[in-house]
């Protein structure tokens, strides 16, 4: 396709501002064009079309010329390592700034807490202005520009992003992309009549086509906010909504969204941000008589994104949240001529729920025979890995692999919220988030509580503890071994239990998500002596994430091998180093000591165990404990 703007137009505008540096010029000579190209695609007959991407232009001259040089040299070395995040030596947290610890300078006075136990990556939940009370989690952006005023300034935020990287640690931060607040400036200039910002969103005078849309659109929460459109009443127009009503969705098919969207993101990149989490990516564009979810438009939107991303800010790495099957998620890292050109990051979000299948169904099976049907991504991208989130835990198996096993995908489902929510023989203590009508549900809970650990310390039944924290440690073992970036959720190192107190707050008891997104309790994290159970799965999950840092077969290199032992307890993979060294892990998935056969790794061979120091010759048949997680090595 002939580019709409020519090397030619791109090296005068450098002159006429005497852009430099060598590096940006080589980088907008090379990405620009391309960038020029997917907006022909997007907005071939549309009017506005060459005002925004001389505007788009002007913005990355505008933003790199903001960038301070510390993060310009920061870029420069990413560049010479462009997977940087696929390193064994990443270790992530997720947490609520308040949560954890009030605001961003109490955050900043708990950099010693995350350097002890091995954290270097902090993803901070959603922290820009929003409104009050209903903010979705902080998902309803009132202002991109300015910080939640009860965390601090933008000025704290910026401190803290310095200090962390002072101290070698990176900032994760949410971008949410598909909707702002209705409280948002544009939104309210929508509200007031101007035509310019009700074109950044989607409005109608009446059902027509919103009745079209809604054809092919999911409800998302169905149960708190139904339809995917709402009503304004002092303007008498419906203004598209798929999360929440107080969620305007924002209108890519207007190219000035766009680049405003471009805009912003690069303002917070100069903040010191080094990864955005791309929120509810997968909606970004909507068309009548199209599933609204991954169309090949979102697709050219994201590499937008991120080739302007790379000609600014080159360092700076993208996730896509898109939570969908594993054949879409694929997508989202580029395919074709895009490949490892769109988000560098995605959720592993399949294998988190099928682990808590297999915890529950005490087999394998279903869990090894996802993962070996998801295609392989391409060099230079990776996965999030992770046990829970602030989400809920969606059940979303492919239901013909479940047939495939001889099982019924519903009657399976209902048996893993049974099995969690009902405190059979796990002593789970779950809750069923968004039920359906046929009983199938999605998951909330923590950790510790999904694991049985907070109903066996009430009934002080020292087997079933014991249990508990063999399970929270054989999550955190997997995902910390995988490869990619292991994502801890904040109180998980400490096995909080739920958090029943979000009853009790407004804005929150409606969404028992908020269930497992506890207030941190100080007192236990920096009392371990006082609180032996706690301690034994922080220093647990210590030893685990130092070990990982000193075992290169970790870094996420696409050298994953899944090996069927023969055994429908074990989940058994191997990882490869740059060497040829290999680690092989096994892990029960049952309450009961099993066995593991040799041949993948070999018979008579003296193997030690990463975790705990111990060696053994390995047998014809060998021993593993319940729940227990052997990361193996050939001495």
């Amino acid at each position: 396709m002939q580019s709409a703007y020519q090397l030619s137009t791109i090296y005068q505008i450098l002159e006429e501002k005497n852009i430099t540096d060598l590096h940006f010029k080589s980088r907008l000579e090379y990405y620009f064009p391309k960038i020029s190209d997917l907006f022909e695609k997007l907005y071939l007959h549309h009017l506005k079309k060459e005002e925004a991407l001389k505007k788009l232009l002007e913005i990355l001259l505008e933003n790199f010329d903001k960038r301070d040089l510390s993060l310009k040299k920061l870029d420069l070395e990413r560049v010479q390592n462009p997977n940087w995040f696929s390193s064994e030596k990443i270790v992530g947290m997720m947490l609520y700034t308040d949560r954890f610890n009030e605001n961003f300078k109490g955050i900043q006075n708990k950099i010693p807490y995350f350097k002890n136990l091995g954290i270097n990556t902090l993803h901070l939940m959603p922290f820009l202005e929003v409104p009050e009370p209903e903010n979705d989690g902080g998902y309803a952006v009132k202002n991109y520009r300015e910080t939640n005023p009860k965390l601090g300034t933008m000025q704290d935020f910026e401190n803290l992003a310095k200090e962390l990287h002072l101290n070698e640690m990176n900032v994760v931060m949410d971008f949410v992309l598909n909707h702002c607040a209705d409280s948002h400036e544009w939104a309210i200039k929508a509200k007031n009549g101007e035509e310019k910002y009700k074109d950044y969103f989607y409005f109608f005078k009446d059902r027509t086509l919103p009745d079209e849309y809604e054809k092919t659109m999911l409800e998302i929460f169905p149960d708190t906010a139904p339809g995917n459109f709402t009503w304004l009443e002092e303007q008498k127009e419906w203004v598209m909504t798929l999360f929440h009503n107080y969620q305007w969705d924002l209108n890519y098919k207007n190219p000035n969204v766009l680049v405003e969207m471009i805009d912003t993101l690069l303002f917070l990149a100069n903040k010191g941000v080094d990864v955005f989490r791309l929120d509810a990516v997968a909606y970004m564009w909507k068309n009548i008589g199209r599933f609204n979810q991954n169309l090949p438009e979102v697709h050219f939107l994201l590499q937008i994104f991120k080739m302007s991303g790379q000609i600014v800010a080159p360092g700076i790495a993208y996730i896509a949240e898109a939570i969908v099957a594993p054949n879409e998620i694929i997508k989202y890292f580029g395919e074709g001529d895009a490949a490892g050109n769109e988000c560098d990051v995605a959720y592993n979000a399949t294998f988190m729920a099928l682990s808590w299948e297999a915890i529950a169904s005490q087999n394998t099976d279903l869990l090894r025979k996802s993962m070996n049907v998801v295609p392989k991504k391409p060099t230079n991208t990776t996965w999030i890995n992770y046990a829970r989130c602030h989400d809920d835990i969606g059940l979303g198996f492919e239901d013909y692999l479940i047939h495939e096993l001889g099982k019924n995908p519903l009657q399976h489902r209902l048996y893993m919220l049974k099995y969690y929510c009902d405190g059979q023989e796990n002593f789970g203590k779950g809750f069923r988030f968004m039920q359906e009508p046929n009983g199938n549900a999605r998951l909330s809970g923590s950790m510790a509580s999904l694991c049985g650990l907070e109903k066996a310390i009430e009934l002080n039944d020292e087997y079933q503890i014991d249990l508990a924290i063999k399970k929270i440690n054989l999550q955190h073992a997997i995902i910390l071994s995988l490869g990619g970036i292991p994502m801890i959720y904040s109180g998980d190192e400490i096995a909080t239990f739920n958090y029943y107190d979000y009853l009790n707050e407004e804005d929150k008891k409606h969404d028992n998500r908020w269930l497992h997104r506890p207030m941190m309790n100080w007192e236990i994290a920096q009392n371990l002596d006082n609180h032996p159970i706690q301690k034994t799965v922080f220093n647990s999950l210590k030893k685990m994430i130092e070990v990982r840092k000193n075992t290169p077969a970790f870094e996420d290199r696409n050298d994953l091998e899944w090996i069927d032992s023969g055994n429908s307890h074990l989940l058994v993979y191997k990882k490869t180093d740059k060497t040829g060294k290999n680690i092989w892990i096994i892990a029960n998935f049952s309450p009961y000591e099993t066995v593991f056969a040799s041949w993948f790794i070999g018979i008579n061979k003296n193997v030690r165990n990463l975790l705990t120091d111990e060696t053994f010759t390995i047998q014809y048949q060998n021993f593993i404990g319940s729940y227990t997680v052997l990361w193996l090595e050939i001495e």
